[in-house]
């Protein structure tokens, strides 16, 4: 995600979150609008059910408005969402019995097919060392594939990730610097190289 992009979107988010909070229901139907796709992407990465990850998107609003009054001020909107969201899946999983109650969710890999992989690699040879990228990112753990998601998808720094996934800064700097310490390890210099470049342009 484009650093300017991302700023902005902060700062926009931040004044909806305000207006919401004041009452504004207009202000929460617009943080749902800037949100929907980067909450339908990161749902679908524990569910293939959009009507399901649709409706858990629904019903986190739905709370939101009804608990307004009790929700802080100084909130990290796109973190706060995300983390409901994640909660919500979650419960409603263990509720309808998708799930083990001990269970934890799936994160699956991103795709490999989509339009940015595409046009980032367009010969034989580099599409070879792109399924290779994607093997290799599947065979991480959930919580791995989860960070490298929110960091590099998503463009999240640690502070917002720690409060996603319920770990402290150090555990995400940690986590982070172990799950890319073992791609480097597994891959080579030349395949490193190909990740980070792979994985930048996904934060871009």
């Amino acid at each position: 995600m484009d650093l300017i992009y991302a700023t902005q979107e902060r700062e926009i988010s931040d004044e909806l979150w305000s207006q919401f909070k004041a009452g504004n229901p207009d202000a929460l139907g617009r943080l749902a609008d800037i949100h929907h796709r980067s909450l339908l992407n990161y749902g679908t990465k524990f569910s293939r059910d959009l009507e399901f990850i649709r409706d858990c998107i629904q019903d986190v609003y739905l709370q939101l408005w009804e608990r307004k009054l009790f929700l802080a001020e100084d909130t990290m909107v796109k973190p706060y969402l995300f983390k409901s969201l994640r909660n919500k899946i979650f419960k409603e999983s263990v509720r309808l019995k998708r799930l083990g109650e001990s269970s934890e969710l799936l994160f699956e890999p991103e795709d490999s097919s989509g339009t940015i992989e595409s046009s980032l690699i367009e010969d034989e040879v580099q599409n070879r060392e792109l399924y290779r990228l994607n093997l290799i990112l599947s065979r991480l753990s959930k919580r791995q594939r989860e960070i490298i998601y929110l960091r590099y998808y998503q463009g999240l720094g640690n502070d917002e990730i720690a409060e996603i996934m319920d770990i402290g800064k150090p555990g995400v700097a940690n986590l982070l610097s172990k799950t890319l310490r073992e791609i480097r390890e597994q891959w080579g210099a030349y395949i490193w190289a190909l990740c980070c470049c792979f994985l930048w342009l996904k934060g871009h």
